[in-house]
């Protein structure tokens, strides 16, 4: 748009001063614009011959007229109201100029037409009251031309301003040609475009009623109507009903439904976060499912109740909580468990700083497990957990891996074998667990990064060895390549001794057991192993390899096979044969069906069967296995009685028949009063049970001889016999019937 018409025009943003209409103060500034233009050439073309003929009433009038409509330009813009009458009454004034000072009748008359422009220029630029008052002021002038009424100042023949008829015209001519024609149709532009802005307010309008129509269509959806400010302008019943607000007045703003903050749903708002458009109200969950913007200043938002969905959410949160609970946390101690370990770890080695992993194994884990249940494994481990805040040097991440071990991850600002025998110190104490007293003693064992491993496993795999190879009495060891061999060994072995079950290298000898007449009550059978590849390897070693290794059970099996075919192949053997099972075996379900089949297979008798149980075997609730097997026929013992900590209690709740004394009650029992007093205890103990009493270890005729006089009824021992080939035992049992 140019200079000139933003002058004439104005832009419709702009607003005047006292809030008059754009298009008025346009008309306005054109007709002064257009009249001081006029008034200005006028001046200009009539001042030579007014100076020449002396004529200074045109000079007065011109020059008058012309300042008077400059200002009137100038004050326009802040001033409409006066600059618009004042106008008026300018020109009303200019024809009464004329009518004063044009001595001619006709061209006088020329000025009363000239006043006749003031009521459309009032009704275009003040409203119809003033142009009603200035069109009953051109009666005045109309009967003055009609009764051809002279008032001219000038008497007729008087000089008269050269061309003066020609302005009169030119003034008339100018104002109602151009004048009133532009004021005109600035008015017109302004009302064509009221007309777009009416046009464009019918089109919202028909906009807002495709709103409302579309709202009532679809009222099987709840629906509200939601402005800037959160207020519901409207909604259909089932929103009213939703919200709660079904006898509340709209509109009603959501901070009376809801105390959730919705500021996230704003509707200018481009950002939809489906994770955010949920609220509460009352006790429902309410969703904002979608939204329809209609206008800036209006939003429809459909509802959902999703209270069910919400709480079905809420309940899978807290299992998901409750999974990673299970899945970080061991809960018989409330620590957490090798999976959270085995995360920290890689999380040290990445950091790439040395850091150390210590495994603590509880030496005394056995007589923990016979004492406590598992409230008080808690508050054991909680004791640990107490002991490791309350020392500000012990500021390390503790684990429980299971078997009675904590793993213990340290960054230490000390040697590594300082800060564990810290440890090592503040993991030797006593505690009260329900009726009995515990002494908590750990061996610990020390795996070093990067030394002695880059990943998690391979750390904690070596911390365990160091733990488990340490010398005999150290409870301190550190992990070394030298402890790796040992290892190595170890696999070696398990791997032969596998092999070897699998190729049936292994052979049994029995050691018989007597009573107090020498007579053969039984027999034990013990498994013997010569390998190919490392000689005879003593049951010491592979034993233990076996319970490693998960190889026991094949083990049991393959000596029970054993033993089946050596009752089969010698009919004449009518005493029971004892195996040693392990706790592996009696904790398989199967156990008591698998080894009553194999006795059947062969034909012969459950009641030539005795196993023989360790107390540990004890640990674990296994009376189900043991009563199975007992009402099979199979006659059940415990041995090496007195090296550990049976539970009395789960004793007389086993069925079983014979406690076999570990040789360390019989070593000194010649000489040891204490010996001998624990050993008639027992011994009470057994009469009263009703279970036999057998002594291990007698070596010797002063050993066999004091057992006598305490009460002992059965033996085994070299004094005896020691462990030798079935055929020996056959040979010698030959040699006795004989005699």
């Amino acid at each position: 748009m140019s200079s000139l018409s933003r002058f004439f025009l104005l832009e419709e943003e702009t607003q005047s001063p006292d809030q008059v209409p754009n298009w008025r103060v346009s008309a306005l500034r054109i007709i002064l614009v257009t009249g001081l233009l006029l008034c200005l050439g006028i001046f200009v073309n009539s001042l030579p011959a007014a100076l020449a003929f002396e004529l200074d009433y045109v000079l007065a009038l011109t020059s008058g007229f012309t300042l008077t409509i400059g200002v009137l330009l100038t004050l326009s813009r802040s001033a409409y109201q006066l600059c618009a009458h004042l106008l008026m009454i300018a020109i009303v004034a200019a024809g009464v100029a004329i009518k004063l000072f044009i001595p001619l009748l006709p061209l006088a008359q020329l000025g009363s037409i000239f006043v006749y422009i003031t009521p459309i220029l009032a009704l275009l630029l003040l409203g119809k009251r003033t142009a009603i008052f200035y069109a009953i002021l051109n009666i005045a002038p109309f009967l003055m031309i009609v009764q051809h009424v002279n008032v001219s100042l000038i008497p007729p023949g008087e000089r008269m301003l050269v061309d003066g008829d020609i302005y009169i015209h030119f003034l008339l001519f100018f104002f109602f040609n151009c004048t009133v024609p532009l004021a005109v149709w600035r008015t017109s532009l302004a009302a064509s475009r009221l007309n777009l802005h009416m046009a464009s307010n019918n089109e919202l309008l028909a906009s807002q009623k495709q709103i409302y129509q579309r709202f009532f269509q679809k009222s099987f959806h709840a629906i509200a109507l939601v402005d800037q400010d959160l207020n519901i302008v409207e909604a259909n019943e089932k929103a009213r009903s939703l919200l709660g607000i079904q006898t509340q007045p709209l509109p009603c703003n959501f901070a009376r439904v809801t105390q959730d903050d919705l500021s996230s749903l704003l509707i200018n708002n481009d950002l939809f976060d489906a994770d955010l458009n949920v609220f509460r109200v009352d006790e429902r969950t309410i969703e904002l499912a979608s939204r329809e913007y209609h206008s800036e200043q209006l939003c429809a938002w459909y509802l959902n109740d999703v209270s069910d969905q919400h709480q079905l959410q809420q309940d899978l949160l807290a299992l998901d909580v409750a999974h990673q609970q299970a899945k970080y946390f061991d809960a018989r101690t409330n620590l957490p468990n090798k999976t959270w370990l085995t995360e920290q770890l890689q999380v040290h080695i990445d950091r790439g700083r040395p850091f150390a992993l210590l495994i603590a194994e509880n030496l005394n884990k056995h007589v923990l497990d016979y004492l406590i249940d598992g409230e008080l494994h808690k508050h054991l481990y909680g004791h640990i957990n107490q002991v490791a805040e309350h020392d500000p040097s012990l500021l390390d991440q503790i684990a429980y891996i299971g078997a009675g071990r904590l793993a213990i991850i340290i960054e230490p600002d000390a040697p590594v074998l300082e800060v564990a025998q810290r440890w090592h110190q503040h993991l030797d104490f006593w505690l009260k667990l329900g009726q009995h007293q515990f002494h908590a003693r750990y061996a610990v064992g020390i795996a070093t990064y990067p030394e002695h491993g880059y990943i998690p496993e391979r750390l904690l795999k070596n911390a365990q060895q160091a733990c488990e190879l340490r010398s005999p009495g150290d409870d301190l060891a550190i992990f070394d390549h030298g402890t790796r061999r040992q290892t190595l060994a170890r696999h070696e072995m398990a791997l032969l001794l596998e092999k070897a079950l699998e190729h049936d290298e292994l052979q049994i000898v029995l050691q018989s057991k007597h009573d107090n007449t020498h007579s053969v009550i039984g027999y034990e059978a013990l498994a013997r192993w010569h390998s190919p590849l490392l000689g005879w390897v003593s049951p010491g070693e592979f034993v233990p390899i076996a319970e490693e290794f998960g190889l026991v059970n094949q083990l049991t099996q393959r000596i029970l096979h054993k033993v089946c075919f050596t009752l089969q192949s010698h009919p004449d053997i009518h005493v029971p044969i004892a195996i040693n099972i392990s706790s592996r075996d009696i904790a398989c379900e199967q156990f008591a069906r698998k080894t009553l089949a194999i006795v059947h297979s062969y034909g012969l008798s459950p009641r030539m069967f005795e196993f023989e149980l360790t107390e540990y075997s004890f640990a674990d609730d296994h009376n189900q296995i043991m009563e199975a097997l007992d009402k099979m026929g199979f006659s059940l013992s415990i041995d090496d009685f007195g090296i550990g900590y049976s539970n009395i209690a789960r004793v007389l709740a086993s069925p079983i028949k014979r406690l076999k004394l570990d040789r360390s009650l019989v070593t000194q029992i010649t000489s040891d009063q204490k010996q001998q007093a624990l050993l008639l205890g027992i011994l009470t103990m057994c009469d009263n049970l009703g279970i036999a009493a057998l002594a291990e270890g007698v070596e010797t005729q002063e050993q066999l001889n004091k057992l006598l006089e305490l009460g002992v009824k059965e033996f085994q021992g070299y004094w005896f016999s020691r462990p030798v080939a079935v055929e020996q035992v056959l040979a010698k049992t030959h040699q006795m019937q004989e005699l």
